[in-house]
C-alpha cells in the first residue's frame, strides 16, 4: 500500500514544494538505524511499560508485526542485488557513558548497555554480514560525527533508504541530514516505528514536505526492480 503525503496533510502544497526523484538502482544504499536488541521491545517492568502499557503494546506489536518482517525483506532484496547496506548502533561506548552528551545521558543513567554488551548488538534477524558497514554513534543522527557520509561517498552512493527506530528521533534526524548533504532520501514508512502512531506520522510528514520522499517496502523494491 502506498504512503501518500497529501492524505496526511491535505492543505500542504506538496505539488509545488516537495522534492521528487527516481531511485538509481546502481547507487542506492540501505541504512538501518539502531535496530539493537535493547531498543526493540518495551518491557512491562520498564518505566514506559509500567506507566504507559498501551503505548508499550502498540510499539512492541508494530516491531514484531510490521517493522521486522519488512526490514528482513528489504535486507534480503538488497543483498540479492549486491547493494550496499549500512547499520548504525546507538549508545554508550564505555560502561561509564561519560562520553555522551547530557541530553542522552539523562535517558540512561547509569548506562544499561554499551559497546560490547549483548543488548547493544544488532538484532539477530538482520545481523550484519562482514561486508556490511556498521557505524557506532554517540548522537541521535547517523551522520553527526561519524564516518557514514565518507563511506557512502566512497561507495558512490547518491540515494539512501532510511529504516529503523525511532521514526521521530534517530530516523528523522538522519534523513534530514542526509538530505542536507545532497542524498536523495527516502524514509521507508513500514520499516520504522516510534512510541505512538501520531509521532510516527508527524515525522514522516515533516520529511515529505521538503526533505525527501516517504515510501513503503514493496514500493521501494518495485522502484529498484529488486523483486
Amino acid at each position: 500500500m502506498c504512503w501518500i503525503a497529501k492524505e496526511h496533510d491535505p492543505e500542504y502544497p506538496f505539488d509545488l514544494v516537495s522534492i521528487n526523484f527516481t531511485l538509481d538502482s546502481d547507487h542506492t544504499a540501505l541504512i538501518i538505524i539502531d535496530m539493537q536488541k535493547d531498543y526493540l521491545q518495551i518491557g512491562s517492568d520498564a518505566p514506559l511499560g509500567k506507566k504507559y502499557p498501551k503505548l508499550a503494546q502498540y510499539f512492541n506489536n508494530r516491531i514484531i508485526d510490521v517493522v521486522m518482517p519488512n526490514i528482513i525483506a528489504l535486507v534480503k532484496a538488497f543483498q540479492n542485488r549486491g547493494l550496499k547496506i549500512a547499520y548504525t548502533r546507538n549508545g554508550c561506548m564505555t560502561s561509564l557513558g561519560d562520553e555522551m552528551t547530557d541530553r542522552l545521558k539523562a535517558l540512561s543513567n547509569p548506562p544499561k548497555m554499551w559497546r560490547g554488551t549483548q543488548t547493544y548488538e544488532i538484532t539477530q534477524e538482520i545481523y550484519p554480514r562482514k561486508e556490511d558497514l556498521v557505524i557506532d554513534k554517540l548522537t541521535s543522527g547517523a551522520f553527526t560525527s561519524t564516518q557514514l557520509d565518507h563511506a557512502l561517498r566512497n561507495y558512490n552512493v547518491t540515494d539512501v533508504i532510511i529504516t529503523g527506530v525511532y521514526t521521530d528521533m534517530c530516523v528523522l534526524g538522519s534523513a534530514r541530514v542526509a538530505s542536507e548533504l545532497g542524498y536523495n532520501t527516502i524514509i521507508c514508512e513500514d520499516c520504522c516505528a516510534t512510541l505512538t502512531q501520531r509521532a510516527h506520522d508527524e515525522a514522516l510528514i515533516i520529511h515529505a514536505r521538503r526533505f525527501g520522499r516517504v515510501s513503503t517496502m514493496k514500493d521501494i523494491v518495485g522502484e529498484l526492480k529488486l523483486a
